[in-house]
Order: structure tokens, then C-alpha cells, then sequence
């Protein structure tokens, strides 16, 4: 049996169907999600979004970090959990030997993904989505968290994952985008500017104490995980509720798509109970 058919079978069919009537009646009107930062630790977001389809849940906003932007633009666009999987795993991942040449210099800007995500929302500005949505990014000469809540879709999308050392910053207004992780790993704060009276910060980043470093390079990398984990834990008290996955194992030797999804559901229906209308 799949452990998704495990889930299903430990959640009894009369509470989440007593969640589902919930969720239909009053949080499509008060939930936002902040999807955080975390590479590809990020495909526990799709698992989110399925969890959600399965009791009902429907988002009034969805504000998204590097990663979490991509799944939360898609989401707000209107793409089921399996549509979304489908966008993502049609796109050309980052790996070690790219980030390699990138500090050698090969900096590009990720014109694939900003055109993967406008086709998968036909083509729409972020203020015609069905959700309200912000894909957030830092301000390479300021420092700022900016929350681009309109405009076109698929190029806040590709600022907010615009990491520094692959990628050129994104210009956009007079402003210079690149990785929100920089500035809002889990954007809680943004999810309640968009109208969301209760949100759920879903924290999906590498651990420091999920692989112990063995080279400079790795406590190079360990000391920006280490910074970025102390942002999230401030970012994330200022939610309602935390699902805070710790998932690295499930890609060290091979990365296993369907158990980092699997994972996320199974996170989204152990806090089900709790996001019953208050």
C-alpha cells in the first residue's frame, strides 16, 4: 500500500468530511499560505496544495519565497497539485556543477521558468488571478523585502528565485529583484498584507543538523542555512500556524519526488483539524 493510502485510511472519512463542510463554508474567506524558500525541498509545497484539494480548503491568498513563489503563483492561478507537478518537472533544476560554474561567472537570467509559469497561467497578470498572490523578493541595492502583488507573473516569479550566485538580478520598476529568501524565507507578513485573517507558514528549508559539513564549502553553505533558519523561526510567530518539514533525507542519495509531495500532504492533514472555523 502507498503511504498516501496509509493517510487516507488514518484520517477517518466523518472528520474530514466534517473539515471539508467547514473549509467550503469560511476558508476560501480567511486562509493565506506562505510557501517558504528550500530548493527543491519545495516540491512538499505541491503536496500542500493537494491536501488542501482533499478537505476542501481553498485560500483567499497565497504569498510565496523563491521556490514557494513558483508553487504559489501556479496555485493561485488556479492549477491542481498534479498540473502543478507537471509544470515543474518539465523545468531544468539547478544542480552542484551549474552553482560551480556560476561563481566562476556564468550568471544567466532563468527565462525558461518566467515563460513556464505565464503559459501555465495562460498568460494573466498577477492582479487577474482567481487567488490573491505575491511572489516575494529582495532588493539587491537596499536590502528590502518587496512584495510584487502585480504585474506579470511569470517575471516576479523569476525574481523571487533569482539566486545570486546562478542568476542575474531581475529588473523591475526601478528596482533590482533577486532571492527572496534573502530577506523573507517564510512571508507571513506579506500573506496578511494580501487579506488572509489567519495564515499558515509552511517551512520546507534545509536544516543545518540535516547533513553535517565535511568541507569549507559546505560551512560556507552552512553558515547561509544557519542565517536563513533564524529569519524563518522569527517570520513564522507571527503565523497562526506552522508546518515546518525537515524533508533533506528524502533526496540525499536520490531525490524522490513523490515522497517529498507525499510528505507535504501528510503534513496539511495531521494540521487539519486545527484550521476548522474559529
Amino acid at each position: 500500500m502507498r503511504r498516501r493510502d496509509l493517510l487516507a485510511a488514518a484520517a477517518t472519512a466523518a472528520g474530514l468530511a466534517a473539515l471539508s463542510r467547514a473549509a467550503g463554508a469560511n476558508a476560501s474567506t480567511s486562509f493565506g499560505f506562505a510557501l517558504g524558500s528550500g530548493a527543491l525541498h519545495g516540491w512538499a509545497h505541491v503536496g500542500i496544495v493537494r491536501g488542501c484539494a482533499r478537505i476542501g480548503l481553498k485560500p483567499r491568498a497565497i504569498a510565496g519565497s523563491s521556490v514557494g513563489a513558483v508553487v504559489g503563483a501556479l496555485w493561485a492561478a488556479g492549477l491542481a497539485a498534479e498540473e502543478i507537478a507537471g509544470v515543474a518537472r518539465r523545468l531544468e533544476w539547478p544542480s552542484t556543477a551549474a552553482g560551480l560554474t556560476a561563481l566562476l561567472g556564468a550568471r544567466r537570467r532563468n527565462h525558461e521558468l518566467r515563460e513556464a509559469v505565464d503559459r501555465a497561467a495562460g498568460g494573466r497578470q498577477i492582479q487577474q488571478l482567481p487567488v490573491r498572490f505575491a511572489a516575494v523578493a529582495s532588493d539587491a541595492l537596499t536590502g528590502d523585502s518587496v512584495a510584487l502583488e502585480a504585474g506579470p507573473l511569470g517575471l516576479a516569479v523569476e525574481a523571487s528565485c533569482a539566486v545570486p550566485a546562478l542568476n542575474e538580478p531581475v529588473p523591475i520598476g526601478n528596482r533590482m529583484l533577486f532571492d527572496g529568501s534573502l530577506t523573507a524565507p517564510v512571508p507571513v507578513a506579506a500573506a496578511r498584507r494580501l487579506g488572509a485573517a489567519r495564515v499558515v507558514a509552511v517551512d520546507v528549508a534545509y536544516r543545518p543538523y540535516e547533513e553535517a559539513p565535511t568541507s569549507g564549502s559546505d560551512y560556507a553553505y552552512q553558515a547561509m542555512h544557519i542565517i536563513g533558519n533564524a529569519l524563518a523561526r522569527e517570520q513564522t510567530r507571527q503565523a497562526d500556524h506552522v508546518i515546518k518539514l525537515d524533508v533533506h533525507h528524502l533526496m540525499r542519495q536520490r531525490l524522490d519526488i513523490d515522497a517529498l509531495i507525499e510528505a507535504g500532504e501528510a503534513a496539511l492533514l495531521e494540521l487539519a483539524p486545527r484550521l476548522a472555523p474559529k
